[in-house]
């Protein structure tokens, strides 16, 4: 099942790849359906669609962006896991949660 709509998401995912593969060691991969962004191996963020996952967020920083954007736990093939979508609408969204996915980037090391 595919969970990232290419089209949908088209001026989301290239205002965020402008930023993040400037970023040292980050490559993004289709994996499991998602845009997923990587540092050396380790998950930073994925992209689905209408939203953003990013990885092993404190749970201050996951309490913050549910509060401040709302949301839904990720759910894929029927499972619901920690994960928490935060809902991306338009560009103006994406830089809200930017210093969230550097604070992840910096510590996938």
């Amino acid at each position: 099942m595919k969970y990232f709509d290419e089209e949908k998401m088209a001026d989301i995912r290239e205002a965020f790849d402008s930023e993040v593969l400037k970023w040292k060691d980050v490559v993004s991969r289709p994996m499991m359906g998602c845009l997923c962004y990587l540092r050396k191996r380790k998950f930073v963020s994925f992209l689905v669609t209408d939203g953003i996952v990013i990885m092993k967020l404190s749970d201050k920083d996951q309490t913050v962006l549910k509060d401040k954007f709302g949301g839904k736990p990720f759910e894929m093939a029927g499972q619901t896991s920690r994960l928490w979508v935060t809902p991306l609408k338009s560009t103006k969204d994406l830089k809200l949660v930017m210093p969230f996915v550097r604070k992840r980037y910096e510590e996938a090391l």
